[in-house]
């Protein structure tokens, strides 16, 4: 989920530059980071501290909020659990009668 979150936090941060027609280039010099580092974290490869987040929302006129995906509901593995318990179970029942 991790790698994932940044993923989209990085193609976030790329979609909103590109709408607002700024370069890489450019946004890094407003945040004070290397155009590699965008690049990066566009990719979802860099980690961003809190304070770049607002950093690279302000530098875009945006607010940090735009820039964080939507939670995702939490994966619920119990239930694969249970359903899988259940198959065994019934699959002894079956063979028993």
């Amino acid at each position: 989920m991790e790698d994932r979150l940044y993923r989209l936090f990085g193609s976030r941060v790329r979609a909103l530059r590109e709408e607002k027609n700024v370069t890489q280039e450019e946004l890094a010099r407003r945040v004070d980071l290397s155009r590699t580092s965008i690049t990066n974290i566009e990719k979802g490869r860099q980690r961003v501290m809190l304070h770049q987040m607002v950093e690279i929302a302000h530098a875009l006129d945006a607010t940090p909020t735009e820039l964080i995906p939507p939670a995702e509901p939490p994966a619920d593995p119990l239930r694969k659990d249970v359903a899988k318990v259940v198959e065994v179970l019934r699959a002894e029942s079956s063979a028993r009668s």
